[in-house]
């Protein structure tokens, strides 16, 4: 990677909607009140980061950093921050991830949990926050493990994750599989995931590739007769036009999607939501959820939920690499600076 001197930094910026990707210099930041400076040891990257570039989803103005999720060393902290001090590992939600050094808010972060590496604790927290803004903000599911999460609301009788093997899935399994441990999970992943899905917590785990999908999810619930609730990772909706035929047609008829660009029709009489990766992080208290997961993981109440894969080396890297994204399941990918 390009050295940083005495005075700058260095960034990947995205030069305008659509590319190109350019390393630049720039000023060294000075973290403001309630900030950590972090100098950047990994980075995590996720499909949004390939919507902002292409379709400019998160801000419409370029050039831009993106990112959203790394992992590093504390280098300064700025005034009124409690919580870390220089030297500290550290990972979380950090906005604009792909660069040498950033400034990312205190309540983003989180310290690295003593049983994780770096590596893997970069790769949680933006599809874990999303997974939660599907559950609990879209869906009002409570997670009673989140003691900064509200409590209103009630479980599904059921619920098909769709996408189980996609980081936000294995994430939704989880955490709905801490939370209720009887309740009825069904999820859909390659066959080969089977086995580590299911010990996520997904009590039943139908092929996705499978010519008749909704019938087998149909006949894996609850007496046959449909699920509750559905959570959709990864837009299987767009392609699976009958999958609405899954849900049990005197349940609550709820689809939570998370947001990918594809529209989704769905069934008159279905409530669709849809899932932005910050709404969880938006309401009251939602500045605390990132903060928890080092006590959740370190006590463990909550696991990695799937394998990282390190990818390459350098922040130039992700030129040429950003896209693999695209195609990336069941191993979440990661950069190392």
């Amino acid at each position: 990677m390009p050295a940083s001197t005495p005075t700058t930094t260095v960034q990947l910026q995205c030069m305008k909607q659509g590319g190109p990707l350019e390393i630049v210099h720039v000023p060294y930041p000075t973290p403001k009140e309630d900030e950590v400076l972090i100098r950047q040891k990994v980075v995590a990257f996720n499909l949004v980061d390939t919507k902002q570039r292409d379709f400019a989803v998160r801000s419409s103005k370029f050039p831009c950093v993106l990112g959203l999720e790394g992992g590093g060393v504390v280098e300064a902290v700025g005034d009124g921050v409690t919580r870390f001090k220089v030297g500290d590992e550290v990972a979380g939600w950090e906005w604009e991830a792909f660069q040498e050094r950033v400034a990312a808010k205190e309540g983003m972060l989180f310290k690295k949990p003593s049983n994780l590496t770096l590596v893997e604790a970069a790769s949680m927290p933006d599809c874990l926050v999303t997974a939660i803004s599907a559950i609990v903000t879209a869906l009002h599911i409570p997670l009673p493990f989140f003691s900064s999460l509200p409590a209103e609301g009630s479980p599904p009788s059921s619920v098909l994750i769709l996408g189980g093997a996609s980081a936000v899935g294995a994430n939704a399994v989880q955490l709905l599989g801490v939370a209720y441990p009887s309740l009825p999970i069904i999820a859909t992943a390659s066959s080969k995931h089977h086995s580590h899905i299911t010990n996520l917590g997904a009590s039943q785990v139908v092929d996705y590739k499978s010519s008749s999908v909704t019938a087998d999810i149909k006949a894996a619930s609850p007496n046959g007769i449909g699920v509750d609730i559905i959570i959709d990772c990864v837009a299987a909706g767009a392609s699976q036009t009958d999958i609405c035929d899954a849900l049990d047609k005197n349940g609550s008829k709820r689809y939570s999607s998370v947001f990918t660009g594809v529209d989704m029709p769905v069934l008159e009489g279905v409530n669709k939501i849809v899932t932005l990766v910050n709404l969880a992080l938006n309401r009251p208290r939602g500045n605390e959820i990132i903060a928890e997961i080092t006590k959740l993981v370190e006590k463990g109440i909550y696991k990695l939920p799937l394998p990282v894969r390190v990818i390459r080396y350098g922040l130039e890297a992700l030129v040429d690499i950003l896209d693999e994204v695209k195609k990336a399941s069941y191993k979440k990918p990661i950069l190392i600076l």
